[in-house]
């Protein structure tokens, strides 16, 4: 099998003939070397590159943009504006890190409202299947949609600190643009569903921590059963990128239409093994990221703990893939091989 026939066995809960290992293509460009002999001798040995690419456009009739560079005491400042008739938002980065977030205010909520609610979503399917045609066999595109609303809104608007607290201090302004981003999110799954890819991606960026079984049953799990509901009528496999902690929503997760989880992380930084995992969703597809420090370990000792989660998710070489998902290893040149040498031992 090619590695893309790997991961269509990966998908159909079948049996490829090893398990299959991939790379992000933003990770894999972030070498800055994507001709080094060195990754082409690792697609030879059956790594894949995987680029999630989106098939629906947005235009927001009425939004402007802004972005200014400036230095503030040596630090650099990257301010992006969003100017609407009903008013202003910005957020700021110090140094390419996020610093201050869109939302704030009440008066905030009801700006992002706004472009939620005039946002128009139309298919790209033919940007989507341009790139399809133009990539080499060791690249695989799939489809990907935004974030679902708390998601989008907990990652990308509000952030993580100020977001428990509007909870309880703005809550009708957070339910109005959740309803408004939930029917632009709705409108971006119809086109998913009509569009091409067998796989589609839903970038959420989970972490239990920062949300709990209480909310992710009330704000996640109805939109899953709905959204998702659109898929799999399609036909599609759905899968959602939960990089972090998991263990305090195990059970929620069981009862959701997820079909895989992706970049699935085991400890230090997730808190589940993949014993754990595959004990609590004995169904789901693993598409596991390869903590960043494994990369550091002695060679044999690697493919060992490797090989161990082999045994712990996927016995009988189903329903497993790994990936490098969050971080390019330092030593990807010498450490990649091994997790490759690694799955040559686990082919049928």
């Amino acid at each position: 099998m090619n590695i893309r026939e790997r991961i269509e066995a990966f998908f159909s809960g079948r049996r490829p003939d090893m398990i299959p290992y991939t790379i992000y293509s933003w990770e894999y460009e972030a070498s800055g070397c994507t001709g080094d002999p060195a990754w082409h001798a690792m697609f030879e040995e059956g790594l894949g590159v995987t680029n999630f690419l989106p098939v629906a456009s947005y235009d927001v009739p009425g939004l402007t943009e802004r972005t200014d560079e400036y230095f503030e005491g040596g630090v650099k400042i990257r301010r992006h504006t969003l100017s609407t008739p009903v008013g202003d938002v910005y957020q700021t980065f110090r140094n390419d890190w996020h610093h201050k977030y869109f939302v704030e205010t009440p008066e905030d909520y009801r700006v992002m409202a706004w472009i939620a609610a005039n946002t128009v979503a139309t298919p790209a399917y033919d940007e989507f299947n341009q790139a399809l045609g133009a990539v080499p066999a060791h690249v695989i595109v799939m489809p990907r949609t935004p974030r679902t609303p708390l998601q989008e809104m907990l990652v990308d608007m509000v952030g993580l600190e100020n977001f428990g607290m509007h909870l309880f201090e703005y809550a009708d302004d957070v339910r109005a643009l959740y309803e408004a981003l939930l029917i632009k999110f709705r409108k971006s799954i119809e086109i998913a569903a009509q569009g091409p890819g067998r796989y589609v991606e839903v970038l959420e960026n989970f972490t239990a921590e920062t949300l709990g079984p209480k909310r992710y049953a009330e704000f996640l799990l109805p939109v899953y059963e709905e959204c998702f509901g659109m898929l799999h009528d399609a036909g599609k496999i759905v899968g959602t990128h939960f990089d972090g902690k998991t263990a305090s929503c195990r059970e929620v997760i069981a009862r959701s239409p997820i079909d895989l989880i992706e970049s699935l992380t085991p400890p230090p930084e997730g808190d589940q093994t993949l014993a754990e995992c595959r004990a609590a969703w004995p169904d789901k597809l693993f598409w596991s990221n390869l903590n960043v420090g494994l990369y550091q370990l002695p060679p044999e000792e690697m493919k060992r703990v490797i090989l161990d989660r082999v045994a712990q998710a996927a016995p009988d070489g189903r329903r497993l893939a790994f990936e490098v998902s969050e971080h390019l290893p330092v030593n990807w040149r010498a450490s990649m091989p091994v997790v490759l040498d690694a799955l040559e031992e686990t082919r049928a």
